[in-house]
């Protein structure tokens, strides 16, 4: 659950924010702030010293700890503007209709664009997809709006994106494609009235065949890059796991993450000792058996918010994936 209070207005110029903590992340005021809005830790760190923001009516510190009960006010105010530039890059459409556009993500795609990727982004992709498709004509892309609009602030087209996959992990992910419909996937998300349903490949034999991790996620205390499941601050997290197969050394399992931690499931199965096979950051023996972490969205299901229909999308297990399970199964 998120268990902020916060109004955030994104314009073209800054952005406005008052933001009440309810919970103890225990993390630097820069790194929280970047997190939480998406906002480059180098920006947030300059409109703090510059005094754009306060804590408490307050001049913090960057590296002041957040703590619970605390009031952030203040502006960002613009960043240099990216050119998000429509791309003809092939998409995998599982779900479209007019409101709402679901893709297969493939490996190594990163979803929003940044200082360090400004191209061959998702948000390129589907600029480039709506551009071309009749949305265009009706939607919140209409040519003449979307022509002036292109060169803005990235923050015009990030809301469509609703969710986040990590850049290795392929698989299901959910596009917006008009404010109305992003605000109220947002709400599905915010009530958890989503499932989300992910395969994984592990190292180790898991012994139990359904299980439930629980940990609070949060930055680790050392190494900045990496999350970690903490004793004290970060936020609830929880993933439930199911055995799908035991492979020699290895151990072919669904998540269902009840939460939205970054890196969550990465860090819980790193956490009870199973690593996913792959991954770079959190795994161990097996880091270096694949070249992603072999994590996949596998299948959401929830109600269309406008149509109030069920929705069910599933994105085919990836070939890496399969290729992994046939080359080490007979474990038993």
């Amino acid at each position: 659950m998120n268990n902020q209070k916060q109004k955030v207005t994104i314009s073209g110029k800054k952005i406005d924010l008052s933001h009440t903590v309810l919970e103890t992340p225990g993390q630097r005021l820069d790194v929280y702030l970047s997190e939480r809005f998406y906002i480059t830790r180098t920006k947030v760190k300059s409109a703090i010293e510059d005094g754009h923001i306060l804590v408490d009516n307050k001049t913090p510190r960057p590296s002041q700890k957040v703590k619970k009960g605390m009031v952030i006010q203040g502006i960002i105010p613009e960043e240099e503007p990216l050119n998000l530039e429509p791309q003809d890059i092939p998409l995998q459409i599982l779900y479209e209709d007019e409101y709402i556009l679901a893709i297969n993500k493939p490996e190594g795609m990163v979803v929003h664009p940044s200082f360090g990727h400004r191209e061959g982004t998702l948000v390129n992709a589907v600029l480039g997809y709506l551009k071309d498709s009749s949305f265009i004509e009706k939607g919140d892309l209409q040519e003449d709006r979307y022509e002036n609009r292109q060169a803005q602030d990235i923050s015009y087209f990030r809301p469509g994106i609703v969710h986040r996959l990590d850049k290795g992990t392929t698989g299901v992910i959910l596009v917006a494609k008009d404010s109305k419909t992003q605000e109220m996937l947002s709400a599905i998300f915010k009530k958890r009235a989503i499932k989300k349903i992910y395969r994984a490949i592990t190292e180790g034999m898991i012994g139990d065949n359904n299980f439930i991790i629980e940990g609070n996620i949060g930055r680790h205390p050392v190494e900045r890059k990496k999350m970690a499941v903490l004793r004290q601050g970060g936020r609830d997290a929880l993933t439930t796991i199911k055995v799908l197969e035991r492979l020699k050394g290895y151990t072919y399992v669904e998540a269902y993450p009840i939460t939205g931690r970054t890196h969550q499931i990465r860090v819980h199965l790193a956490h009870i000792g199973h690593p996913i096979v792959g991954d770079e950051i959190y795994g161990r023996q097996a880091r270096h058996m694949a070249a992603r972490p072999l994590l996949h969205a596998f299948r959401i299901e929830f109600i269309h918010p406008l149509t109030e229909n069920p929705l069910s999308i599933e994105a085919p297990v990836p070939e890496d994936m399969i290729s992994f399970l046939r080359y080490h199964q007979g474990g038993l």
